[in-house]
């Protein structure tokens, strides 16, 4: 401590150091608990000093008078005590009663024990023909032996109560007065401790002047001139470092609204209250309050008669989750938002402002319309010239008997490609329209093993065409449930089904299986077909993409389409979906779906 005073401050070392004071002050009241304590044990020890031992032996002395009644029950009608003879009862009676001539500890008890030992020597040879009154007279005994040794135990009961009692008053007359003691010392203590403490709080509560220098109060101990000393430093070094920082302050804020300003999105922050305490002129143009500074106003008290207002009314304030993402749609003029709610923070993770963004997607959802109505028109556009040459290829190939060769051959050429056309468009026509996000689902509880084993049905013939079977597993005989679309997830089995025999080679076996797992449905569809090389199959579920398979070894036509449309139901019931390859010898393909009620983890 001497360290952190300076040669300035020799004539401050003579001041008691607080904790010389503390030890003085608090010395006088350890003496006067440590008195309190011993006079309390040694109150304690008296209190229970042989008196375990004595109400013991008496207890002890009550059992064996028990056991001689019984004994003596026994003995005059042995016929309700048939278990044990009559020499097992006399037995017993001398035994307890030998025990208790030497378990004597009540006034009275010997000449009691003496009495019954002179009737049991004259008639326990003859107990069966023993007199009422002599009976009377034994019982009597006895019990008066219990009487004795009971109002013992009761009287070292009352004596130590009445010790207890004593003991009991005298500490807490002695506690008290050690307590007032007690309380009059750290009174005195803490008001000297106290006072220069409380002088330089009132000091710092008054909010100085930041860069003037503090008044603090003299000290009155080393530790007090210490932290006098150390506040002054602390304080001088808060003047300088304020100036430097306003300076950085204003720019930084420059910064931010410069920013804030520069961002095509309207954009505005509340705190916990719901003041406003950032936006941008974007916000006040779509609340058609342009020039306005609208800082500090409370958010639901705004002046205006915006419909964005009445819209973003309906959602601000509301108890939303952390990250929450929404659109919202405005009809003077129809403007369609993308609304993203993000807490902000402090570094105890506790929410201290709401950001809120609105994007502009008006532009986005007339290019899907315009998109959905392209996707319309080249679906019936391509549906009706397919059909016709469909058909003219199906004639054709009812009278191909009739041509020649190389016309027969023309001819399956034209209907071949006819079907590889035809798919190509569906699966354009799918694969467009869910990347286009307008997909809905309308969710039901199915027994997904049963209906997938329906939906397999049909490709059974196919599979049988090609030279593989396929076998369908079920965990079980209970029913799987699961909430999916019954339309659109049999998506995901024609396509990842189709693959499967597309890919398989004959005399092999594809396999589905169904089985709930870890709080969720589990589908696999494993195959032996070639496999997707490792190098690609990070690439398995991207539309369109041609996979490098061997010569031979994979279908004509776009690859991958059909996995990418697979990938997106399934997502869209909040599921997973997985490829694991054993490239070159199968494949298996993985769907996790939630229980109803669940999510996965």
């Amino acid at each position: 401590m001497k360290a952190l005073l300076d040669s300035s401050d020799k004539q401050h070392l003579a001041l008691p150091s607080l904790k010389a004071k503390l030890l003085q002050s608090f010395s006088f009241l350890v003496i006067l608990y440590a008195v309190l304590g011993l006079i309390l044990v040694a109150a304690v020890i008296m209190a229970s000093r042989n008196t375990p031992k004595v109400i013991h032996l008496n207890y002890d002395s009550i059992a064996a008078i028990g056991r001689m009644q019984e004994a003596l029950s026994a003995l005059r009608d042995p016929g309700e005590y048939f278990w044990q003879p009559k020499e097992y009862w006399l037995s017993q009676f001398e035994q307890n009663l030998l025990f208790e001539e030497s378990n004597l500890t009540e006034p009275g008890e010997q000449e009691i024990a003496q009495k019954i030992r002179h009737l049991w020597n004259q008639h326990k040879d003859r107990i069966q023909e023993l007199n009422v009154d002599t009976l009377v007279q034994l019982r009597a005994l006895l019990k008066s032996v219990i009487v004795a040794n009971e109002k013992g135990m009761f009287t070292i009961a009352e004596d130590n109560s009445r010790l207890a009692r004593t003991v009991l008053l005298g500490a807490v007359l002695y506690f008290l007065i050690s307590l007032a003691l007690s309380l009059l010392a750290a009174n005195k203590l803490t008001e000297r401790l106290a006072s220069p403490l409380n002088e330089i709080a009132s000091t710092l509560h008054e909010k100085p002047a930041v860069g003037k220098p503090l008044s603090l109060p003299e000290p009155t101990s080393k530790e007090l001139l210490i932290l006098t000393r150390e506040l002054s430093r602390l304080w001088h070094r808060v003047g300088e470092m304020e100036k430097l920082n306003i300076q950085e302050l204003i720019q930084e804020k420059s910064k931010l609204e410069t920013v804030l300003e520069s961002v095509e999105d309207a954009l505005f922050v509340l705190d916990p209250l719901g003041r406003i305490t950032h936006s941008n002129r974007t916000l006040l143009r779509l609340l058609n309050l342009d020039g306005k500074d609208i800082r500090g106003e409370h958010w639901s008290t705004l002046s205006t008669e915006s419909d964005a207002f009445a819209t973003l009314n309906a959602v601000v304030g509301q108890q939303l989750p952390d990250r929450y993402e929404s659109e919202l749609k405005l009809e003077q003029p129809k403007r369609f938002f993308s609304l993203r709610l993000r807490q902000i923070t402090n570094h105890e993770s506790k929410p201290v402002a709401s950001l809120y963004l609105l994007h502009d997607v008006t532009e986005r959802r007339q290019r899907e319309k315009l998109r959905s109505e392209l996707i319309d028109l080249l679906s019936h556009e391509l549906k009706t010239p397919l059909q016709s040459l469909g058909t003219a290829s199906e004639l054709l190939m009812d009278h191909k008997a009739a041509l020649s060769t190389d016309l027969q051959f023309c001819v399956e050429t034209i209907a071949e490609d006819i079907d590889r056309i035809r798919a190509v468009a569906n699966e354009f026509v799918q694969i467009t329209q869910t990347k286009a996000k307008v997909m809905r689902l309308v969710l039901e509880k199915v027994a997904i093993n049963r209906a997938i084993e329906t939906w397999l049905k049909p490709f059974h013939v196919v599979a049988k065409d090609k030279g593989v079977r396929i076998e369908f597993e079920s965990e079980g005989s209970e029913l799987i449930f699961a909430n999916i679309d019954s339309v659109k997830f049999p998506w995901v089995i024609s396509n990842v089904v189709s693959n499967a025999i597309r890919f398989s080679p004959k005399g092999e076996a594809i396999v589905v299986k169904v089985t709930d797992r870890d709080g969720a449905v589990e589908i696999k569809i494993k195959d032996h077909g070639p496999g997707v090389p490792p190098e690609q199959q990070e690439k398995i579920f991207e539309p369109f993409y041609q996979f490098d398979f061997a010569a031979g070894s994979g279908p004509r036509g776009l690859m991958g389409v059909g996995l990418t449309i697979a990938k997106e139901v399934v997502e869209a019931h909040d599921g997973r979906i997985e490829y694991h390859s054993n490239h070159p010898t199968g494949s298996v393909l993985r769907i996790l779906l939630p229980f109803p009620g669940l999510e996965l983890t």
